[in-house]
């Protein structure tokens, strides 16, 4: 159930996630109804002197499988209602930005399959309705011991944008998919699964502007106008003969956003848009999945070329005598990644009490140029960029599932931990580090429990 942020991490390290009827769930009359929630703690920190810092989640959801095999057509569906949840808050950190991030969102999953003893095809859609509020406290703007910079550019945040700021977004995202399995031969069936989602999305950004231009003043909105597009296709080949089933992925994203900076009527001293950014990612997965001496094993490989193009432009931030200040970057970031995975699962005993062990090992290296430049007014100096950002993300993950069943009625619980590394390997000096990083901190994080009942209907 759990795919909102670990979803994404998978994701990222070519590790998509698709999930349909097979042709053996096909084979077998069965009615389940389920209820369960998800807790999850990703990350908390404690830094000395700053504060804490956490992002935690939630989910909860009831799913409805159902199969009726009784005769030579066969048909199931599997459906799902989730509601998510996901927070992130600093306000007790005394740092120059604090926030309290709220996403929440509803997400209704339908699949139908039909089919016979070896064709199967079916068809689902997945629809969410999210809504996202961000209120902004920055207590602190950037500063400079250059005075060009300080002058022209960094005193003129604050009267541009104040204070408190409020970010929002509510939108729909809607993801369409199809399969089929089809024999190949005797012994043979080719497996294929299809999704495709294209969505539109405009969060906004509310402040107040009480800069030295009149017209500018007052309650201002940029909103962030993007849309995001994204393909995903799995082929794989299954056999009784073979030990190990082997899928390939290919999954293709390209996402694009404007910021639109509405004007108060008849004033045109400001930019409409203030630039925008482009993203893509194209990349391919291969895996093997098999049973050997009771472990289940997956093992596979991944590559995917990243894309991204921001030229972006900041709104008209006062005016020097006549001459209106404003500034504006370009910053170009590309190259690949090259990820391997190890997943494992077995059954420990089952006593009355079936306790499992899940276990499983991601790397990815990622190799990205990064190309900045920024065009600053007034002659103010900058550097341009142009660096190698090199760096290998490794995650380990270890979870115990135990189930106990009674009757027609089967408890699950689950608890999982998640253990991620990240080690930089160029010698650029680019840094994304915040300043006090070098300070004593307390980490934790990357903890789920999760707890599921089910009701099947014989």
């Amino acid at each position: 159930m759990a795919q909102d942020f670990y979803g994404i991490l998978n994701n990222i390290m070519d590790q998509p996630a698709l999930t349909r009827l097979s042709l053996a769930d096909l084979q077998q009359t069965k009615l389940e109804l389920s209820s369960a929630y998800v807790y999850q703690d990703y990350y908390r920190v404690s830094t000395s002197g700053i504060g804490t810092q956490s992002l935690v989640g939630d989910v909860t959801g009831v799913s409805l499988y159902a199969v009726n095999a009784g005769s030579s057509f066969k048909y199931g569906i599997l459906s799902h209602i989730q509601d998510r949840s996901t927070s992130y808050s600093n306000l007790n950190a005394d740092i120059p930005v604090n926030t309290d991030y709220q996403h929440t969102d509803r997400d209704f999953a339908l699949q139908m399959a039909f089919g016979n003893d070896r064709i199967l095809w079916g068809m689902g859609i997945d629809q969410q309705s999210t809504l996202v509020t961000a209120p902004i406290r920055i207590s602190k703007y950037p500063e400079s011991e250059d005075p060009l910079m300080s002058r022209y550019f960094l005193d003129w945040l604050e009267p541009s944008f104040g204070n408190e700021l409020d970010a929002q977004g509510e939108f729909n995202l809607t993801s369409l998919q199809t399969f089929t399995s089809l024999p190949l031969g005797n012994h043979l069936t080719l497996d294929i699964n299809y999704s495709i989602s294209d969505n539109a999305f405009v969060p906004y950004l509310d402040y107040t502007n009480t800069s030295n231009i009149d017209e500018l003043r007052g309650d201002r909105r940029l909103a962030f106008n993007g849309t995001n597009a994204n393909q995903l296709l799995e082929i794989g080949l299954e056999s009784s003969q073979w030990l190990a089933k082997p899928t390939l992925a290919i999954q293709k994203t390209i996402a694009d956003m404007i910021i639109e900076n509405p004007l108060p009527k008849g004033i045109i001293d400001d930019f409409p848009e203030l630039g925008g950014l482009d993203f893509s990612r194209k990349g391919g997965a291969l895996s093997l999945e098999g049973k050997l001496h009771g472990l289940n094993l997956e093992a596979g490989i991944g590559y995917s070329q990243w894309e991204a193009d921001a030229k972006l432009t900041t709104p008209v931030l006062g005016r020097f005598w006549f001459f209106p200040i404003a500034h504006a970057a370009q910053l170009q970031i590309s190259g690949k990644s090259i990820s391997q995975h190890l997943n494992l699962h077995t059954e420990l005993f089952n006593r009355g009490i079936r306790v499992d062990l899940n276990a499983g090992y991601q790397h990815a290296y990622f190799d990205f140029t990064v190309v900045g430049e920024a065009e600053l007014e007034f002659n103010i100096h900058s550097v341009p960029i142009d660096a190698l950002y090199q760096f290998h993300l490794h995650v380990i993950s270890i979870g115990i599932p135990a189930s106990y069943t009674f009757n027609s009625f089967t408890l699950h619980y689950e608890i999982k931990q998640m253990i991620p590394w990240f080690k930089r390997v160029d010698n650029s000096e680019l840094s994304f580090q915040d300043d006090d990083y070098q300070l004593e901190r307390e980490v934790r994080g990357g903890g789920q429990h999760m707890i599921i009942l089910s009701y099947i209907l014989r």
